[in-house]
Order: C-alpha cells, then sequence, then structure tokens
C-alpha cells in the first residue's frame, strides 16, 4: 500500500530483497556457498539455476520493476534454499527425531499423515508429549486421562508401526500440566504433595521428594511400558524448576529426617551459603535420580529391549546443582539409552562447544543433541538446521532431535531436510 504511493518505498524493498536472495546459508555469495558445496562433493553446478533466478531480479531492478524485481528475489531466494538443502549428504544409520509437542499430533494432520511425513523424509523416530505430572493421553488407571473417548498414545504408536517410525513416549515430569484436572490439583494440594519455593508460595508441579510422587511418577511411566508396546519412555523436566525449589513443610521433615538436623534455621540452612547447603544439594539430586533409576529398572523388567533417554539440560556441570539434574550419573550407571541435551541456539559456534562437552559427559552413552528449530524465541531456517546437524555429525555425535513438530516444521522445515540431509537411505 505504501509502495503504490511511494516508489522510493519499493525501490529500498526490492534492493534489500535481492541483497538478502544473494546469500545462501551463512555464505555472503553464491560463489563462496558453491565452494563450500563443492568441497563436500556437490557439482560446481548446484546453484546454477538460482543464479539465473537472481541475475533476473537484478536485471528488473536495474530496470526500475522494482514490484517484480522484489517478487523475483523471492524465488531466488527459494530455488537458492532448495538448491542448497538438496546438496546435502545423508548419513545412514543416524538416529533422527523430532520433539512432538502436542499429543494428538501436529495441527491439520492426523498421527498416520504426520508419521508418514516424517519417514518419507528420513526421520527415523518422534518424541509425542503424552504425559504430565498430572494427566495422560493414554489409558491410565494411575493418572487423570486428558479424554475418555481418544487414545493418543494408542493413535500414535499404530501410524509409527504403519511408517517404520520408533516412537519414545515423552512424559513432562512433576509438572502437573496445562490440562491437569483441578479436582487432581485440588488433592495434591490438600495432600501437602506441590512444591513450595522459600517464601512458601505453592507451584502446580509434584514435590520430588515426596514418596507418594515419587511412586506416582515411576508407576505412571512404568504403565505406559506395560500397556503399549512403545520403542522407549523419555524424561522432560526431570528436575526442579529452579534453584528456589522445594521447600514445602514435607521437603523440610524429610530433609530433617535425612540429616538428623532439627533445622531450626529453616530455610536459611539449605539456601546459599547455608550451613547444610551441600547436603541439601546432594538430597535435591537424590530425591530426581530415585526416578530414573526406578523407572528405567521396572521399564525393563516390563518390556525388556525398551529404551529410556532424557531431555536434559545444556551444562550438567552447573545444573546438577541449579535443578538437581545428575544426567551424567545416570548415563554412568547406565540407566539411560540415550541423553538429548537441549542445546537451543542459533549460535553454531556455542553448539559446538556444548555438544563437545556433553559428548564427554555421557561417556559410551549416544548424546542425540536438541536442536531448538522452534523453541521459544527461536526461528531457525532449514539453512540453519542443517548447519547445527553437520556440527553435530562433525563432534561425533550419532544422530539429533529437533524442538518442535509443528504445522510449520511440516510444511517447511521437514521437507526441506528430506531433499538431502536426511534422506532416507538403506
Amino acid at each position: 500500500m505504501v509502495g503504490r504511493l511511494s516508489d522510493k518505498v519499493w525501490r529500498k524493498a526490492a534492493e534489500t530483497a535481492v541483497a538478502r536472495a544473494a546469500r545462501v546459508s551463512r555464505y555472503a555469495s553464491y560463489d563462496e556457498a558453491t565452494a563450500a558445496l563443492v568441497k563436500d562433493g556437490a557439482p560446481a553446478t548446484v546453484l546454477d539455476a538460482a543464479r539465473r533466478e537472481l541475475q533476473a531480479a537484478r536485471d528488473l531492478l536495474a530496470a526500475g520493476r522494482h514490484a517484480e524485481a522484489f517478487d523475483q528475489a523471492g524465488r531466488a531466494s527459494e530455488e537458492a534454499t532448495r538448491a542448497w538443502c538438496a546438496a546435502q549428504t545423508a548419513k545412514p544409520g543416524e538416529f533422527r527425531a523430532f520433539w512432538c509437542h502436542a499429543a494428538n499430533g501436529v495441527a491439520g494432520m492426523n498421527w498416520d499423515q504426520a508419521a508418514e511425513l516424517l519417514a518419507r523424509n528420513g526421520f527415523t523416530a518422534v518424541l509425542p508429549n503424552m504425559l504430565w505430572g498430572g494427566v495422560s493421553f493414554g489409558r491410565s488407571s494411575l493418572l487423570p486421562q486428558a479424554s475418555a473417548t481418544r487414545d493418543d498414545i494408542a493413535d500414535c504408536l499404530a501410524a509409527c508401526r504403519r511408517h517404520g517410525l520408533k516412537i519414545h513416549i515423552w512424559k513432562v515430569n512433576w509438572n502437573t500440566g496445562w490440562a491437569v484436572p483441578k479436582a487432581f490439583l485440588d488433592q495434591m494440594g490438600a495432600e501437602g504433595r506441590l512444591q513450595m519455593d522459600a517464601a512458601g508460595k505453592v507451584e502446580p508441579w509434584l514435590c520430588p521428594s515426596n514418596p507418594a510422587n515419587q511412586k506416582l511418577e515411576i508407576d505412571s511411566m512404568v504403565e505406559v511400558a506395560r500397556n503399549y508396546a512403545v520403542d522407549g519412555l523419555h524424561f522432560d523436566y526431570i528436575r526442579y524448576p529452579d534453584g528456589n525449589h522445594c521447600f514445602c513443610p514435607g521437603c523440610r521433615e524429610r530433609f530433617g529426617k535425612a540429616t538428623g538436623d532439627a533445622l531450626a534455621d529453616w530455610p536459611k540452612a539449605a539456601q546459599n551459603g547455608g550451613r547444610l547447603r551441600a547436603q541439601w544439594l546432594d538430597w535435591r539430586r537424590s530425591n530426581i535420580t530415585t526416578v530414573v533409576k526406578g523407572v528405567s529398572e521396572q521399564a525393563r523388567a516390563v518390556r525388556p529391549g525398551i529404551q529410556l533417554s532424557a531431555a536434559v539440560f545444556r551444562n550438567w556441570a552447573v545444573d546438577r546443582d541449579g535443578v538437581g539434574q545428575d544426567w551424567k550419573l545416570w548415563c554412568d550407571r547406565g540407566w539411560l539409552d540415550f541423553v538429548c541435551p537441549m542445546d537451543y541456539t542459533t549460535s553454531g559456534y556455542q553448539f559446538a562447544g556444548e555438544v563437545t562437552k556433553q559428548l564427554g559427559w555421557a561417556g559410551k552413552v549416544p548424546v542425540y543433541p536438541g536442536i531448538g528449530a522452534s523453541a521459544t524465541g527461536i526461528a531457525m531456517s532449514p539453512e540453519q538446521v542443517i548447519e547445527q546437524i553437520k556440527i553435530a555429525r562433525a563432534k561425533g555425535a550419532p544422530g539429533f532431535t529437533i524442538f518442535n513438530y509443528g504445522a510449520n516444521e511440516a510444511a517447511n522445515l521437514v521437507p526441506m531436510l528430506g531433499l538431502g540431509i536426511t534422506r532416507p537411505t538403506k
């Protein structure tokens, strides 16, 4: 609309679009991008079609046909992106997965369509969010069911089997979730089973030190292994919310009993600089670890061959104290079959540094780095996702996991990756 009043606006927009179209991935020009692709084995003609589209846009710009130049630049950019994606090399035997936060799958698709799209584009697994601390999206005698008529776990499992995808059921631990029935939350509050911060504010998270909560977390995950022939169980939020939880009366009682201390200076004794700080941090870690150990042992007994995994914070050395997440220990003890650190950043340099450290912490346990394509505050292009996949490979990671499988990713990311970097391989 503004362009109809001032051609200067169209000219500026067209100039910007043409300049943007001349860049591919992290390279400033087609020549730089071509050199990088040729080095990886692509033909020197890989971007020739995009060059022609770009030159047409430049010609239109020079002729003063700014609106047409703007549209043509868009076509050039699309052609360059497709060419870049198609020139990438797939790696046989790689674990390629998406987290899917919606239990009923991708908006506008049923699970069969969503699974087929992943499989057709070379993905090997999906991690659907089917459990929270206070609700199940499948059959359960332990947690409230999100639906009395729909079984999302069964629907997803059947679709995955039809299309050859592995399915690892993702549970958000402790956090009761957006779909938790009020009656359940009220019951947990009345029984003193919810977390409190140091000021006494109640949070809708189950307290990890409460034995009944530990049992519920373990049993609800093992129940899935018993009821469904899934390939794996996946922990998430397997931690405290932060360093200021949990200070509920039950934690005071149980920590006091564990240390043999009257805790007259509660909660100061457990806070930063407190006289029992080291014991407190060990005790918090043990509460979380009890659940990981319990699920790992019991689920494997119920369904031999099932795999246990976890989405974890990326800096184990810091987060084992900050949120009680001692995932290196879980790897060392063999309680996890793979681990997915949430390395959500657009910086390739930062991503590479995180993966390097994580591979060392995990030891013999496979690391499938989490790529935050659409994590909070992040919107990554296909080229950026490809760069991080290549970094993970170069560092020695045998796979990767992408967040999140939604409608935008189904339309714009999955097909672009399937052109090359995740192309199906035998």
